[in-house]
């Protein structure tokens, strides 16, 4: 039987817990200390975004960002855009038009997951239940 999912990363919360930077939140920190990592996902968006921040120079790694994000990106579950999350997407309360927050937000709230972010936009809409 495969494990219930409980969380998903934004992206800045795969990012830094894939490369072990300490500037995950304390709650956030805790709870991907104690929770398996088949309890984890991301957006597929998450990786577009990704894609993106690399080839615009945003961000950059230790080390190959295959190598880097790979050993995570192994064991957490991928949530591809369904139709519920596509729909619900631009009807989310947030007070701002990124494409990407929306995606995942809406994929947190289609799965009824708790979404690990530090975005304080997402957080305080309470259009999802946070941590950080």
């Amino acid at each position: 039987m495969k494990p219930k999912l409980r969380y998903l990363l934004d992206t800045h919360a795969f990012l830094w817990a894939a490369a072990d930077e300490d500037r995950l939140g304390p709650e956030a920190a805790r709870i991907l200390a104690a929770t398996p990592y088949e309890q984890l996902a991301i957006s597929d968006v998450t990786l577009q975004e990704i894609g993106l921040l690399l080839h615009l120079d945003k961000i950059s790694f230790k080390g190959s960002p295959a190598t880097v994000l790979g050993r995570l990106l192994e064991h957490v579950q991928v949530l591809p855009i369904s139709l519920p999350v596509a729909t619900l997407a631009p009807a989310l309360s947030l007070p701002h038009g990124d494409q990407f927050d929306r995606i995942i937000a809406a994929t947190a709230k289609v799965h009824r997951l708790v979404l690990l972010t530090k975005d304080a936009n997402i957080a305080d809409s309470g259009v999802v239940a946070t941590a950080w």
